[in-house]
């Protein structure tokens, strides 16, 4: 500011200066051959005056700086020469129109300048209301999807708790056929024991062969089933996992959505992150989050048929192991049935054999007596023979 002061001062100077020299030149021109003496005074006043002028111009060009702005204007003016009343009017008209076209100039910039502010201040003000609005609709958004996942989870808590019940009525079922697997195995050892004709290929024989061979197809297919429920069991583990997962995500990101729709302009918190508007936008979790519970369905879907068909298969194994058990039952009981009659003929025709045999033994008693009785006669009968060939012939 003293710089622009002393610059202005000197201009002044230099102008009010050139302003007498070419008010003293006119009036010198004006006044003809006849004002000579007075032309010669004024010479040498504007001679004195020019030195003094000269004198006042390298005192104040010695005060300045050798760098300053007024300085060299200074030496410039010294250099250049007298201008007309009328040119000097015309630099400062121009001068003045300069001036009032920057301040125009100036004044619409600023007008423009402050239309922009204002424009950018609404437009910055609408994106932080759009920006809170859209917060807002994404935690509602995340709580949604956190509520449909810890349904989901839920569903799957229950799903796994029913399908390790099925799965252990399946190993106690596979359990409970060793018992009636034994049975019949003991049960045909023991009719191997029998001798000469019984050993005969009856059925009750087939049917213990048949329910040895029904139970360990049984058994067979309960281990392939328990094999699928625990294949089936590690499926849902991971599924169940990746909800976890998702669940704890989507909790953070919540937490965060929350943090960002409390923080206002007014915030203690708030710093300049380099580099925040350069981040990649990440594919949309909503898309992700929808496949994965629809995934999951279909998953518990297949578990909840699994778990069906191990119960039919339980049921039908149990119809089917009871049939053929009821029917070797009743194979073995009409074996006994018919060995018991069988026993009982046998013991009447023994019976009935025995009196027979009595009987025979009785009557070979009798004729024992009788041949014994017929003795006296027969020896009376070969004496009177003897006797009579002892005749003499005449």
């Amino acid at each position: 500011r003293e710089m622009f002061t002393e610059f202005s001062i000197v201009k002044l100077s230099v102008n009010l200066n050139d302003l007498n020299l070419s008010r003293k030149t006119s009036e010198g021109e004006n006044g003809g051959d006849d004002a000579a003496s007075v032309k010669s005074n004024k010479d040498d006043q504007t001679t004195e005056t020019k030195q003094e002028n000269k004198k006042n111009l390298q005192q104040q060009s010695a005060a300045l700086p050798a760098w300053s702005a007024a300085r060299r204007s200074a030496r410039r003016k010294k250099a250049t020469t007298a201008i007309s009343q009328e040119e000097w009017k015309k630099i400062n008209d121009e001068k003045c129109k300069r001036a009032d076209m920057s301040r125009h100039k100036s004044s619409k910039s600023r007008a423009e300048a402050s239309k922009i502010r204002s424009k950018e201040e609404a437009e910055t003000l609408s994106a932080q209301e759009k920006a809170d609005h859209r917060l807002k609709e994404r935690l509602e958004e995340t709580m949604f999807w956190t509520e449909e996942v810890e349904t989901e989870i839920l569903a799957w808590e229950k799903e796994n708790t029913v399908l390790a019940q099925v799965r252990k009525s399946l190993v106690h079922a596979l359990r409970q056929t060793s018992g009636p697997a034994r049975l019949a195995d003991k049960c045909i050892r023991h009719r191997e024991d029998r001798v000469g004709e019984d050993q005969v290929l009856d059925e009750v024989e087939e049917n213990l062969i048949i329910e040895i061979e029904n139970i360990r197809l049984w058994q067979l297919r309960f281990k392939m089933a328990i094999e699928q429920i625990e294949f089936q069991e590690s499926e849902n583990t991971v599924v169940l996992k990746s909800l976890y997962r998702d669940l704890n995500v989507m909790a953070r990101a919540a937490q965060i959505d929350a943090s960002c729709s409390r923080l206002n302009n007014k915030s203690n918190k708030l710093t300049n992150h380099t580099g925040a508007d350069y981040v990649a936008i990440p594919a949309s979790w909503e898309v992700h989050t929808q496949a994965r519970i629809t995934d999951s369905r279909k998953i518990r879907e297949w578990s909840q048929q699994l778990r069906s068909d191990i119960e039919t298969l339980i049921r039908t194994a149990c119809t089917d192991l009871t049939k053929q058990w009821k029917k070797t039952n009743t194979s073995i009981k009409d074996n006994i049935e018919s060995l018991q009659h069988s026993i009982e003929k046998i013991k009447e025709r023994l019976e009935n054999t025995n009196q027979e045999l009595k009987a025979q033994g009785k009557e070979m008693d009798d004729l024992k007596s009788s041949i014994a009785a017929k003795g006296p006669p027969l020896k009376l009968a070969q004496t009177r023979l003897s006797m009579r060939t002892q005749r003499t012939l005449r």
